[in-house]
C-alpha cells in the first residue's frame, strides 16, 4: 500500500510516542524526511484529523502535537490506513 505524504508523517508522529511536539522541519531531512511542502502536509493532517492533533505555535512555526488520550480515535485511524 503506498501512503500518501499525510499518511507516513501521521505514521512517524504515531510509531515514535516518546516525542512530544512535532514541526515540519523534522520531515525535511533525515530519515523521516517527506519533502519541503512539510508544512502543507501537515495543515492538511490538522483539517483531517482535529480529533486527535494539538495544535501548537513555537514561533512562527506551527507545531503538532498527537493527543494520545483520544485512545480510541487513535486505534481507529491506525486500523482505518493500515499504518502500523
Amino acid at each position: 500500500m503506498n501512503l500518501t505524504q499525510c499518511e507516513k508523517i501521521l505514521k512517524i508522529m504515531l510509531k515514535n510516542k516518546s516525542k512530544t511536539l512535532w514541526t515540519a522541519k523534522d520531515f525535511q531531512s533525515g530519515e523521516n524526511f517527506i519533502g519541503y511542502e512539510a508544512s502543507a502536509r501537515m495543515s492538511d493532517l490538522m483539517n483531517m484529523y482535529p480529533e486527535i492533533l494539538i495544535v501548537g505555535r513555537d514561533g512562527r512555526f506551527r507545531t503538532l502535537s498527537i493527543n494520545w488520550e483520544k485512545e480510541d480515535q487513535i486505534k481507529e485511524i491506525i486500523k482505518k490506513l493500515e499504518l502500523i
